[in-house]
């Protein structure tokens, strides 16, 4: 009998209601492995009724995503994504504003109530414990609330090596985790040079991650260090350190900004895939030490407005001095200032700033990298940007 044209039925292809000719086995033969292992989808799939974005932090933190926290030394990036982490895991908002009047309303998130997962490869156990018990406690979240962690474990984390990567992935599903901080960046990419093209494949990797956990995974990193005024005027995320293929990588990626001394921080989303309806935010750090100890009791971040009315005119100046310097090159303190006062008082209701104002500001611009200092004729300084 001619069987050149019967169908060829396996149990797979019975059960999923397919039925292959030889001519059809021929032709997936033909267009090789990937073919049998890549799901590969069509503009039915495309089409298909989804459901809307889900937020572990509303409309900030989507999950499943891959996103960055990043800042430079002592920015209290760690300690943020600590409290974050904290209101994720009790379901609590995440900065409420302070329990005092403040002069406008600061940004405050309703959270998704979700297991958390902290992996710490940076301060250790000892810093690790103090820190989570004092943001959980100054909450009040009981003992049994799925906020899970561990500090310095063997085997080490190397994110380059897939066979880890899998395990780390079951780990995360058993523990039902819904956000996973990972501390920090640089120290899980094993031989992978952080400024080589090879972070590709490690960003690859942590993608493939939070999808197959569907989960946030959150990584701390660092901010390239200053390189003085030639840093000024770039994009604010172009100084996440490291080879570009890190940023491309992520859906969302957070400068943390503090001022030496302060506990006020500025948090920027620098990179955005998606919706996000914040250019910044603020929080303000709180803390308590152990009686006749420098260890922390209890540690809590509260919303906090981003500018007052002085900060608002202080930028706006700022911003002025720039525009002017790029625009007509280097110029004396005289007629700087001048230049400054002219074109503000031009503006419809604008005022001219006072001129010890903008000397200071001018100064601080100059002490920060922002705008260079140089001898000009009969030596008088003047000033320019690059």
């Amino acid at each position: 009998m001619d069987m050149t044209n019967t169908a060829v039925v396996d149990i797979k292809t019975m059960l999923n209601g397919n039925f292959h000719t030889h001519e059809t086995l021929a032709a997936e033969s033909a267009a090789g492995e990937l073919f049998k292992t890549w799901n590969i989808r069509s503009l039915a799939n495309a089409y298909e009724e989804r459901e809307p974005w889900r937020y572990l932090i509303d409309g900030l933190i989507p999950y499943p995503s891959l996103c960055a926290f990043y800042g430079g030394p002592g920015s209290l990036k760690s300690m943020i994504l600590a409290d974050m982490a904290a209101c994720v895991a009790s379901g609590q908002k995440w900065l409420e504003p302070l329990p005092v009047e403040q002069s406008s309303p600061p940004v405050s998130f309703r959270v998704e109530q979700s297991p958390v997962f902290w992996i710490d490869f940076d301060n250790g156990t000892r810093r690790t414990d103090e820190r989570i018990e004092s943001v959980t406690k100054s909450r009040d979240i009981p003992p049994d609330t799925p906020f899970h962690y561990v500090s310095m474990p063997r085997p080490w984390l190397d994110i380059s090596k897939t066979p880890m990567v899998l395990e780390l992935a079951k780990l995360i599903k058993h523990l039902g985790a819904r956000l996973v901080i990972i501390d920090n960046l640089g120290l899980i990419t094993g031989d992978t040079e952080e400024n080589s093209a090879e972070m590709a494949s490690v960003m690859g990797n942590l993608r493939w991650l939070c999808e197959e956990g569907d989960c946030a995974v959150i990584i701390i990193h660092h901010q390239r260090k200053s390189g003085g005024a030639g840093d000024k005027g770039i994009r604010k995320g172009e100084t996440l350190r490291g080879h570009s293929s890190i940023e491309a990588a992520l859906d969302l990626a957070i400068l943390v900004e503090r001022k030496t001394g302060e506990d006020a921080i500025a948090i920027i989303p620098t990179k955005v895939r998606g919706y996000c309806p914040y250019a910044v935010f603020g929080a303000q750090f709180t803390y308590q030490h152990r009686e006749g100890t420098h260890d922390l009791q209890t540690a809590r971040f509260w919303g906090r407005p981003v500018e007052t009315n002085d900060e608002v005119e202080n930028m706006a100046v700022e911003a002025v001095i720039i525009r002017i310097l790029r625009e007509e090159g280097p110029l004396n303190q005289k007629l700087l200032v001048d230049r400054v006062r002219d074109f503000m008082a031009a503006k419809p209701g604008g005022k001219a700033p006072g001129i010890n104002k903008i000397r200071g500001l001018l100064k601080d611009l100059v002490d920060d990298g922002v705008v260079s200092e140089s001898s000009g004729d009969k030596r008088e300084v003047m000033y320019s940007v690059e």
